[in-house]
């Protein structure tokens, strides 16, 4: 087996390969078990004719050509992970020789995972890290030994007495009192139930203003990071969204077909809307992934099968998870931890 690697545009490859003979006489055997799976011969039934007989009724081209896509579905992914090709989806495959008896040529097109230049990406968080001082009453902070900076988040009286208006109304109670406080359970009196309202509310805008961070943190590097995307990742992305769109309509007990007639939209018309935050989102993923790879930043195994176990835990249907592929899970948990360290690595500059 003979292989040669190029690169194309697009954050795409070409390998052409080439096999031979002996490269492909193992799996002759299971392209004419194939073939002859729907062929009848005299004296025997469908697909059970002994391998020899099926030989002499398919032509040399047909056999040699079922196996060479045998023997590719082997030597194909050994050389993508031997070489650490990062490829993605499915390939295009085209057989451009083919001699009986002798050997065979592919040529594969595949896409792969971009190489994205990053801009400094440490110097655009300590940038947004010292912005944020200036805006906003901070406490203490030393870059040196890591510590966060922390805002002291206000909380105005509106705010609690909206929460509170809220809670009477789910509870139909006249006055806002003690009584009232203690019926919620677990507070002895009113005040101590503003002050879980207090703190509830501050540890939500801390967690939105952390989001927004971020958020701004990563869209700065995409504007300055330079890479083709690979349109098979946004078509992706954009596939996803739209599976995501459905769940959150059929939560709403109503049918897609429906909710597509009620807003005057196909299914395409709505991924190409949702091209745009599409490609975002991938940005945002490979930036992560790439910043991670340059900072060795990884996940033991035990971390990954915590996470697996807390989101297993958090489904709302004991039943589904048997239905969950572990696997898959352990890699989306994988990403989970790997995003957070990267932003951690982030905040701390």
């Amino acid at each position: 087996m003979e292989f040669q690697t190029k690169p194309l545009e697009k954050s795409k490859i070409e390998i052409t390969i080439e096999l031979n003979d002996e490269d492909l006489h193992p799996f002759k055997d299971k392209a004419l078990e194939e073939l002859g799976s729907q062929l009848t011969l005299p004296g025997y039934r469908q697909g059970k004719a002994p391998l020899n007989l099926v030989e002499n009724h398919i032509s040399a081209i047909e056999v040699y050509e079922k196996t060479a896509v045998f023997a590719l579905e082997k030597f194909y992914p050994q050389i993508i992970k031997n070489n650490k090709i990062e490829a993605i989806g499915q390939p295009m495959i085209n057989i451009t020789k083919l001699i009986p008896e002798s050997l065979v040529e592919f040529k594969v097109e595949a896409a792969i995972l971009p190489h994205l230049e990053l801009p400094d990406y440490k110097k655009i968080a300590k940038n947004k890290n010292l912005l944020r001082s200036t805006q906003q009453n901070l406490v203490s902070r030393s870059a040196r030994n890591k510590q966060q900076d922390k805002k002291e988040v206000s909380v105005d009286k509106k705010e609690i007495e909206e929460a509170l208006k809220w809670l009477q109304k789910t509870k139909q109670t006249p006055s806002l009192d003690d009584k009232f406080a203690q019926s919620l359970g677990k507070f002895k009196n009113l005040e101590e139930l503003k002050q879980n309202i207090r703190d509830s509310l501050k540890i939500e805008k801390q967690a939105k203003e952390k989001e927004q961070w971020r958020l701004g943190v990563i869209e700065e590097i995409i504007t300055q990071m330079k890479g083709e995307i690979p349109d098979l990742l946004i078509q992706a992305e954009q596939e996803k969204m739209l599976d995501e769109l459905k769940i959150r309509v059929e939560e709403m007990q109503l049918p897609f077909e429906d909710y597509l007639k009620q807003i005057k939209k196909t299914e395409e018309e709505i991924k190409t809307e949702f091209q745009p935050l599409a490609l975002k989102r991938v940005k945002m993923a490979l930036i992560l992934k790439e910043i991670a790879q340059l900072e060795k930043i990884e996940a033991k195994d035990k971390e990954i099968e915590d996470k697996a176990n807390e989101i297993l835990n958090r489904l709302p249907d004991p039943n589904l998870k048997d239905k969950i592929n572990l696997e898959e899970l352990k890699i989306f948990a994988l990403g989970l931890i790997r995003n957070e360290k990267v932003f951690e690595l982030l905040e701390n500059q």
